[in-house]
């Protein structure tokens, strides 16, 4: 199933529980792990790499060096790191003046399970014309 925002979709297959909230899109696989979606638009011009780092090096202290990321056709980078006894991934990612936020938090067990099946869902992200 094709599922998304304007500005952007991906496809999620029957595992997934997923609930539209005001702010995200929350995909539940299991209990104890979450991967939410959101998004903003750049109201001139395209989201740069300049942008997507401005969030990410304000964080770097707590969240470690982000790495570059592709996820469909969507590009940008991702943080992993750990807090808590949680495992968190954040991606931050952009397309023409899109910019797609993906947050995966879940326990340890869950992240190893669930890592592969966050990926396929990541990996079919595409822009989408504006609802």
């Amino acid at each position: 199933m094709r599922i998304g925002w304007s500005g952007w979709s991906v496809d999620v297959d029957d595992g997934w529980t997923i609930t539209d909230h005001p702010d995200c899109l929350t995909l539940e696989r299991s209990v104890g792990a979450a991967l939410q979606l959101s998004s903003a638009r750049k109201t001139s011009g395209e989201v740069t790499d300049a942008d997507l780092q401005d969030f990410v090096l304000e964080q770097e202290d707590e969240w470690g060096v982000a790495a570059p990321a592709q996820c469909g056709e969507f590009s940008g980078v991702v943080v992993h790191y750990s807090e808590e006894g949680s495992l968190w991934s954040r991606w931050f990612l952009r397309n023409g003046s899109t910019l797609l936020f993906a947050t995966y938090n879940g326990t340890p067990e869950a992240a190893a399970r669930e890592s592969d099946l966050v990926n396929q869902v990541l990996a079919t992200a595409s822009p989408r014309s504006s609802d």
